[in-house]
């Protein structure tokens, strides 16, 4: 999910050749809800939404999370494909 409008979110999904969809929260609502907005983070003091990753288990709950303590601070894919294995 993003904070960027449905075609931004298209073009990433497109040059990156992704086989699924990006969602898109241009109103911010889910981002807030997760508590997940940075304020004036983004260019030209825009809000977008800190990285965050949500394994989910099949009833909708959350398995597993990382959120970012900066915008460079990604999950790590090895520790991601563990938990997975968990699930």
């Amino acid at each position: 999910m993003s904070v960027d409008t449905p075609e931004e979110s298209r073009e990433v999904v497109e040059s990156l050749g992704l086989p699924f969809r990006l969602l898109a929260d241009t109103g911010r609502e889910i981002v807030r809800r997760y508590g997940l907005l940075h304020p004036g983070g983004g260019p030209s003091g825009s809000d977008i939404a800190v990285p965050a990753l949500f394994l989910l288990r099949p009833d909708g709950s959350i398995a597993w999370r990382h959120v970012a303590r900066r915008i460079q601070d990604r999950a790590n894919p090895a520790d991601v494909l563990e938990q997975v294995a968990r699930l």
